[in-house]
């Protein structure tokens, strides 16, 4: 009788700790974070929010940079990304596409390789391809990417490398 009750114990408490594991919890990941470079140009505070209850897939971001130092301007990115990763975990690929305006205050030019190379607009697209840790329920957010610029630059080209590091907290 004692083998039964452990048995029949045993494999309720197996099948308890089964259903709790399918029941696990989604929550639209939310996140702020500081770039520094990247799609914003200089560096920018932004907002990120996914478009499903769950931390990875489909969102988009906002942000809003504002630089006074040789380079005075106003930067305003919008992004749409996608989190490509396990949906347990914290490590995804980044993908975006999107758009940054730009409004230069004093200086309509920047140097690459000590040569001075000029904005023809007042925006640009852009593309993310990156890493992001974005903890399922909130924490220290970190991303790394390359974020190429796509233009209309003085020197006739088109797209300018560029790379973006971010830190933040997801929640």
């Amino acid at each position: 009788m004692k083998k039964i009750i452990l048995i029949t114990f045993g494999v309720f408490c197996f099948w308890f700790q089964g259903l709790s594991q399918e029941a696990t919890f989604e929550r639209r990941g939310h996140s702020t974070f500081l770039e520094l470079g990247g799609t914003g140009f200089t560096y920018t505070l932004n907002y990120e929010s996914r478009f499903g209850n769950t931390h990875r897939g489909l969102g988009a971001r906002i942000g809003l940079g504002i630089s006074s130092t040789e380079l005075s301007c106003i930067t305003v990115p919008v992004t749409v990304n996608y989190l490509l990763g396990k949906p347990e975990g914290k490590h995804f690929l980044e993908l975006g596409v999107g758009y940054t305006y730009l409004d230069l205050r004093e200086m309509d030019s920047f140097k690459v390789n000590d040569e001075p190379v000029f904005f023809e607009g007042t925006s640009f697209g852009h593309f993310i391809v990156g890493y992001t840790r974005h903890p399922p329920l909130g924490g220290f957010l970190f991303k790394f990417g390359v974020t190429p610029l796509i233009g209309d630059f003085s020197d006739d080209r088109l797209i300018l490398p560029w790379f973006g590091l971010s830190f933040g907290y997801a929640f």
